[in-house]
């Protein structure tokens, strides 16, 4: 991709007792119906730890204490029609702190996530997931 210019986006990784939150893409455009982490574009002036915030509550609901993502990985990612820097944060959860959850996603157990399709940049995450020493 000649001239393009790279998107940088935040993707929380919410866990809550070995699920993982996961949502469907809906009248994006791009990649509908593939599954995918809370996240999106980081705004001009923004950091990705407050873009991951903002995304969260925006599309979760939740309110992300600043102390709660960790970050897990930096990743970039090609797909035809753009170039992704991709910063992924994992947030743990606690039951109670979770709110209900909006009914575009689910609750996952970790070692049901290969059933759903991700977008390809979501791959190296998705293999960091199945490893039991990280969560």
């Amino acid at each position: 991709m000649t001239g393009a210019q790279r998107k940088e986006v935040a993707v929380a990784v919410l866990l809550n007792q070995g699920r993982v939150w996961i949502q469907e893409r809906r009248g994006t455009g791009h990649l509908d119906g593939f599954w995918e982490f809370p996240g999106g574009k980081i705004h001009q002036g923004e950091t990705p730890l407050q873009a991951v915030m903002r995304e969260v509550r925006e599309e979760t609901g939740i309110d992300l204490p600043a102390r709660l993502p960790e970050p897990l990985q930096t990743l970039d990612h090609s797909y035809p029609e753009r170039l992704l820097r991709l910063h992924f944060f994992l947030c743990r959860l606690n039951g109670p702190e979770v709110p209900e959850m909006p009914d575009n996603g689910l609750w996952v157990e970790l070692p049901n996530l290969g059933s759903y399709t991700f977008p390809a940049a979501n791959r190296p995450i998705l293999d960091l997931l199945r490893q039991p020493r990280r969560h």
